[in-house]
């Protein structure tokens, strides 16, 4: 009995392991994503020629696309599951690196940063309830380093093919496109971490609020 019960629990931690693994490199991995675009946009600028209002506007749509899916569908996956969630950000994170790839105007740019605005938002929401799920402590360390870490990392990505000139309009997104292929196959083979429970549809109404003891120095 004392041997089952030590192969069940050596079994878990090996499952929770890889779940809290996958995730993180999940949540940098998007993270990453985000900012490759960025050293990229005076080149875009300049073999397009459009105006630095446009950029800006370019700039916005994922900061706004973001802020929505935060808002809106950031509490989905207490409702319907992490998985779900994390796999419809993960496909809808692969479109737009579809949309940058084949991008042949600053309007192919804003659709794909829109897209990437909203599956980053959904991303970060559900992987991180996701790490918590698995592992407080881990997950809440991971948390609150994984975004600088996959920022930097994307940036740095982009700098060095932009550097060495190895096509660095299109080779950063396919690396990317594999990276979050592979990401979504291991997905697969993860268990879910959340509590299903009612009330998805609710969950979409926008909810700002300020906690009380914050609001003086809000």
């Amino acid at each position: 009995m004392t041997v089952i019960s030590n192969t069940v629990i050596r079994a878990t931690l090996r499952r929770d392991a890889f779940t809290l693994a996958l995730h993180s490199l999940t949540l940098i991995a998007f993270m990453a994503a985000s900012s490759v675009p960025t050293p990229l946009y005076r080149l875009y600028q300049h073999d397009w020629g459009f105006s630095a209002t446009l950029l800006t506007i370019i700039f916005a749509a994922y900061a706004f696309a973001l802020l929505c899916a935060l808002l809106i569908p950031g509490r989905l996956s207490d409702h319907v599951g992490r998985r779900p969630v994390i796999a419809a950000a993960l496909l809808l994170n692969i479109a737009a690196m579809f949309c940058f790839l084949f991008a042949s105007n600053p309007y192919g740019l804003v659709i794909a940063r829109i897209m990437q605005g909203f599956a980053t938002g959904l991303a970060t929401a559900a992987v991180g309830a996701a790490l918590l799920d698995v592992h407080p402590e881990r997950g809440s360390l991971v948390n609150s380093i994984a975004p600088l870490t996959g920022m930097a990392a994307g940036a740095m990505l982009s700098c060095a093919l932009l550097a060495y000139q190895l096509a660095p309009l299109h080779s950063g997104y396919l690396l990317l496109l594999g990276v979050f292929v592979l990401l979504l196959i291991g997905l697969a083979c993860t268990a879910e971490t959340g509590l299903l429970r009612s009330g998805a549809w609710a969950s979409l109404r926008p909810s700002v609020a300020v906690p009380p003891q914050a609001r003086t120095a809000f």
